[in-house]
């Protein structure tokens, strides 16, 4: 009787699920009328066609329009693209809208408008891009091919590199051009026919260009490429004219390109692993998030304990909510002991501490590390940069430990102390003021670095930086413990005398020596 009613519930199933395939079978990808879509300028060429900046249902959309003629091939290679981009969805991946795919000589795919490639980004000088913003795209395009590995069944994408890597107004990179993608059960491996090997020859691994059996590591392989080319923003092989010459250093020499002096040990390490011959040694895309994770932190946070402590408790987030992270962080510099205030009482600030030096120096600590909430039911958070850069202006974490509170709040408390104002603040705030007159901030330009910001002679305003070399502050030729320090031996020199009053770090000091929190 309970085998019957398994076979019964089994069948039932199966209809269910062969239901389900015959109505996503009806659907099929979303069918657009030529009629619904207008092309503008042209964004790109190619051998299947053009992409065109276009128009659909009154939404802005990349058009790509194939040749009039194309021959069997082209034709199946576009049908399988529709296919496959009809059934996958995320955010590193471009998005699929629609396609016109039923009338002769005009067929189309519609997908969401990006504003360029990461290939043109990268090969543009003019363009600024910190190494922290280039590992982020790195990490994107790495979950879009994730995603699509991780599909049942396996996506393939065959042809993955700077180019086919879109770029939006946030700068979040999105996997495109799926007409090479090929599909595959998990584990099964494949090989390319007589027509030889399908992609773009320089960013082919060596097993797909040899013709042997290849599988989602040669994807691998490609990003590897992908990975120098974000970090040296060179061009890939220019010396190479010749594709049996290519193919030659590639395979059988094992050339690779040259991986920079500067070029920190862990991407080295992993664009290494990416484009070992062996597929078998290359990480799997799981991993090779996962190691972008910790490269991203350690381009944030330099400070290697600092680094240690995200990586521990914050290593998937961008961001850590202040009530955590105050704690993490009290904990990892031994705060959190039995001379010390509960963390419920240092979290609220309570009156039970009784106008401690150690509440004003997580006061002090807050107001320069915390993002302020952008709506009224957002939290305060640490963002991981902000965490870096309160580390490079006030201390080696290892070293100073709880120390780098008491420096944060000695410096606050000097009148001339500004903290994070922008060059032409500064320089509002110094106008019509006398000769002489200054203030410090943190520098715009250099990383840990602090500029003094002074009235010169004829009411001119200029800047000099404080540099931190081996964690000491120099000006001109001279070196000091502390930017106190250094401000109070060489004001004579430096010609300066009065205090720019405005500092935002005034309130917080003059309400603590009212209430009796500094002696």
């Amino acid at each position: 009787m309970a085998s019957q009613q398994q076979q019964q519930m089994k069948a039932r199933k199966d209809i269910q699920t062969q239901q389900a395939q015959s109505a996503s079978d009806i659907l099929g990808p979303p069918e657009i009328s030529e009629t619904e879509i207008t092309t503008e300028s042209i964004l790109g060429d190619g051998s299947f066609g053009t992409v065109y900046k276009g128009r659909c249902r009154l939404k802005d959309v990349a058009v790509k329009v194939m040749l009039k003629q194309v021959d069997q091939k082209t034709l199946t290679d576009f049908r399988k693209e529709v296919a496959i981009m009809s059934k996958i969805f995320h955010p590193n991946i471009v998005l699929f809208l629609g396609a016109c795919t039923s009338t002769p000589g005009k067929l189309m795919i519609c997908t969401e408008l990006m504003k360029g490639n990461l290939e043109s980004l990268l090969l543009d000088p003019m363009v600024k891009l910190p190494l922290i913003t280039r590992m982020r795209m790195a990490k994107d395009a790495a979950l879009g091919v994730l995603w699509l590995h991780s599909s049942n069944p396996v996506f393939i994408h065959r042809d993955l590199k700077t180019s086919n890597l879109l770029v939006d107004s946030n700068l979040t990179v999105k996997v495109c051009d799926f007409g090479l993608s090929q599909i595959k059960q998990r584990g099964e491996n494949l090989k390319d026919g007589q027509d030889g090997a399908k992609g773009t020859p320089l960013w082919m691994a060596p097993e797909v260009l040899q013709g042997r059996l290849f599988n989602e590591k040669a994807d691998v392989y490609s990003f590897g490429l992908v990975l120098w080319q974000i970090f040296t923003r060179q061009e890939l092989f220019p010396e190479f004219d010749n594709f049996f010459k290519f193919v030659a250093a590639i395979c059988e020499k094992q050339l690779r390109p040259s991986i920079p002096d500067d070029c920190p040990k862990s991407l080295k390490e992993l664009i290494q692993k990416c484009w070992d011959p062996n597929p078998e040694v290359r990480p799997s895309f799981e991993g090779i998030v996962s190691e972008l994770e910790e490269i991203i932190i350690d381009c944030c946070i330099p400070d290697e304990y600092g680094a240690i402590l995200w990586k521990n408790h914050f290593k998937h987030e961008n961001e850590a909510n202040w009530k955590d992270f105050i704690n993490v962080f009290s904990n990892f510099v031994g705060l959190t002991n039995a001379n010390t205030p509960s963390m419920s009482d240092l979290l609220q600030f309570s009156p039970n501490l009784n106008g401690s030096t150690i509440e004003l120096n997580f006061k002090c600590l807050k107001s320069i590390i915390v993002s302020s909430p952008k709506g009224p039911h957002e939290e305060e958070v640490v963002l991981m940069e902000q965490f870096g850069k309160v580390l490079a202006w006030f201390g080696n974490l290892k070293e100073d430990g709880s120390q780098i509170l008491d420096k944060i709040r000695q410096l606050m408390e000097c009148a001339w102390f500004h903290g994070d104002i922008s060059t032409s603040e500064s320089e509002n705030r110094l106008r019509q003021k006398p000769e002489g007159t200054f203030l410090v901030r943190f520098s715009t330009s250099e990383y840990g670095a602090y500029t003094i910001s002074k009235v010169s002679k004829n009411g001119g305003i200029s800047h000099q930086r404080i540099h931190r070399p081996q964690g000491k502050f120099q000006v001109n030729n001279s070196k000091y413990l502390s930017v106190k320090e250094l401000i109070t031996g060489e004001a004579q020199a430096l010609g300066i005398n009065t205090p720019c009053l405005g500092s935002r770090f005034l309130s917080l000091i003059y309400k603590a020596q009212l209430s009796g929190y500094i002696n």
